[in-house]
């Protein structure tokens, strides 16, 4: 049988795969294999518009990778790196007024930077600002449970951390690692010292 037969498919079934990826890396990786069977089949085919078409999303995703690479390798050399300087590279999502991000007792696989607008964590009567990360407590603990719940006081903007992507990007940036263990520990120094204030009144 023709080799085409066998590249064609191969790059569609990898591109295929590649849409249900959660994290960024393994996203770029099958995308660009899928990109190199791609022109593979274009060549082997003779037809220009596939392998050129295929060569270009090769390029984008090799950049793509060289970006985020390059800004972790940038971070893991500053003096004090900051968590939140990561979520450039994440998704964003929106809340309306009074929505709810996640319940006390929820499952937590997501942290999240305040971008815009202001986020209240209901049980300790705390508003969250932008550049303020929330949700990293559940990332860290044992039960992966959240601790308290956020909501939205209007319009917010977030931007979204999976708990794979953070830990990839700790295993690559341990600079990064150890400042969110830092921000963990001061959240829940605060929180304490809030609620045993609360109790003394």
């Amino acid at each position: 049988m023709d080799i085409l037969h066998y590249v064609g498919p191969a790059a569609l079934l990898v591109s295929i795969v590649a849409l249900f990826m959660r994290t960024m890396p393994a996203l770029r990786l099958l995308a660009s294999i899928a990109a190199v069977l791609g022109i593979a089949a274009g060549a082997i085919a003779g037809t220009a518009w596939l392998w050129i078409g295929a060569a270009m999303a090769l390029a984008v995703n090799l950049w793509r990778d060289f970006e985020a690479r390059a800004t972790v390798k940038r971070l893991a050399g500053e003096a004090d790196p900051s968590p939140t300087a990561l979520f450039a590279l994440v998704a964003r999502e929106t809340l309306g007024a009074g929505q709810v991000l996640f319940k006390r007792g929820d499952p937590g696989e997501e942290m999240y930077l305040v971008v815009e607008g202001e986020i209240e964590i209901v049980e300790l009567g705390k508003t969250l600002g932008a550049g303020q990360v929330l949700g990293e407590v559940a990332l860290l603990v044992p039960t992966h449970k959240r601790t308290a719940t956020a909501r939205a006081k209007g319009a917010v903007t977030l931007a979204r951390m999976t708990r794979r992507d953070m830990e990839l990007t700790a295993l690559q940036n341990p600079a990064f690692g150890f400042e969110l263990l830092k921000l963990v520990a001061r959240r829940l120094s605060d929180d304490v010292e809030r609620l045993e204030r609360r109790a003394e009144r």
